[in-house]
């Protein structure tokens, strides 16, 4: 049975207890700052062992991996006390709020051959890996497309500054940049248009650009107004769209008929994608070998573009006085 460590009980972590549990792995012990988390993780979470030390945790109890739940803005730091342990990590997103954070985790991980994968569940849909093999692999996609929409005032409410608001282009936003990356590819140069509307947090920004699979990627994103989240990628003849992202409608050039793509019963048990990237984790555990498709060097390609759409929005909000 492997055994597994958990770091954050908040609202996502339940969710990756059930989907590891269901598949025979064990829970040996949480470590959170607050005393509220650690009884929580107890009550709720029915986890025996609670610390609120990391690195007294590891010591102690010795686990096969690690499970770091930590919140955007602690995670990068819970990162650099966890990969120098060596011990397979799945790290919740983001890998870091910035380029520079995420490289330097990268960096740690090569230095002590820790295998580390990034949370980016979405990827892990089994609507998006039924689609891509419909659409008869990655190598079809002629065109990927992302629409986002964020609403500052939310995060605000919750306790966030402005400042840590402004980072969330790697934190939620990540997953929608992530999903134009893996469908089209890394975008090297792309062309950036960001606009502050002449009040902090209230900005637009678009990008589009050839990605290096000659794929052309799209991305558009509003923090002005409310709107669903959706994503799209077409082949010769076929639209594939995912909105919500959950689900995923089939066109097909000729017809006018529109075919969905169903999700399986894992996705259906579970929240979407967790029971898969639970078993890509265990098996990396086992392995002690990070997939390539799913490391810490795969998130790349969107923190990279998550960087230069952040810096576009806070020029243009330093340029019309609405700073973060």
């Amino acid at each position: 049975m492997t055994r597994l460590a958990l770091i954050g009980y908040g609202r996502i972590a339940p969710k990756h207890l059930d989907a590891f549990r269901a598949q025979g792995a064990e829970f040996v012990a949480c470590c959170n700052r607050s005393e509220a988390g650690r009884e929580s993780a107890r009550t709720d979470g029915r986890i025996d062992h609670v610390y609120a030390s990391i690195g007294e945790m590891l010591e102690r109890e010795q686990p096969d991996g690690i499970i770091c739940c930590a919140s955007i803005h602690q995670v990068y730091g819970a990162a650099r006390e966890i990969i120098p342990s060596g011990i397979p990590v799945l790290l919740e997103k983001p890998p870091g709020t910035s380029i520079d954070e995420y490289e330097q985790l990268c960096s740690l991980a090569e230095r002590h051959k820790t295998p580390v994968m990034v949370g980016l569940n979405r990827r892990h849909y089994s609507v998006v890996r039924r689609a891509v093999d419909d659409a008869g692999g990655l190598e079809s996609i002629t065109t990927a497309a992302a629409e986002w929409s964020e609403d500052p005032q939310h995060f605000l409410k919750r306790g966030f500054s402005a400042q840590q608001v402004s980072r969330m282009v790697f934190g939620n936003t990540l997953h929608g940049i992530d999903l134009l990356t893996f469908f089209a590819g890394g975008c090297e140069r792309p062309q950036i248009t960001a606009v502050s509307r002449g009040e902090p947090l209230r900005w637009t920004m678009a990008l589009q650009g050839m990605s290096e699979r000659n794929v052309l990627a799209t991305f558009n994103s509003t923090w002005d107004a409310p709107g669903r989240w959706r994503v799209a990628f077409c082949t010769a003849g076929r639209r594939y769209t995912f909105a919500p992202l959950e689900t995923c409608e089939v066109m097909t050039s000729g017809t006018r008929d529109v075919r969905s793509i169903e999700p399986d019963e894992h996705d259906k048990q579970f929240k979407p994608g967790f029971y898969r990237q639970a078993q890509v984790f265990l098996e990396m555990v086992a392995s002690r070998q990070a997939p390539a498709e799913h490391d810490l060097i795969s998130a790349g390609p969107a923190m990279r573009l998550a960087q230069q759409l952040t810096d576009a929005c806070l020029q243009s909000a330093a340029e019309s006085g609405a700073t973060a």
